[in-house]
């Protein structure tokens, strides 16, 4: 909306869902610098991107590394840092164990509970997860 009410535009799908620029519950929106908007949507455990007209670009679904500790854990432990890189730490998960919330809970590296979003001046994209009480940061 305008500074005087009326509708602009509207961005994703005008129906909850799962596919493409579809969103379930989202939480947050953030715009850089070039106009590009992020919206948190926490519905389906991702980061919806859009350009400045609300056209749908791409999905992120996170890519945390590992914390200091892990770093150290794994520096002793060569052999599980490998099979963990092989793995992708992706489970194999029943069919009715397969949406969106269980796949992320399950996936370290994947969003769980993406809520609010915030770019810096220089565009760096923070996005907050409550279930894993964690910031991943993007640029």
């Amino acid at each position: 909306f305008d500074s005087k009410g009326t509708f602009i535009r509207l961005i994703g799908d005008s129906g909850a869902g799962s596919q493409g620029e579809n969103l379930t519950r989202p939480t947050g929106v953030a715009i850089d610098s070039g106009g590009t908007v992020y919206v948190s949507d926490w519905g389906n455990e991702r980061v919806q991107v859009y350009n400045s007209e609300g056209s749908y670009i791409y999905t992120l679904r996170g890519e945390s590394t590992l914390s200091k500790w892990a770093l150290e854990f794994f520096a002793s432990n060569p052999d599980e840092m490998e099979q963990r890189k092989i793995s992708n730490l992706t489970p194999e998960l029943p069919d009715h164990l397969s949406s969106p919330y269980h796949i992320s809970s399950q996936t370290e590296s994947y969003f769980w509970g993406p809520v609010s979003l915030r770019i810096d001046q220089s565009d760096i994209l923070y996005v907050v997860e409550s279930n894993r009480h964690r910031i991943q940061i993007y640029q």
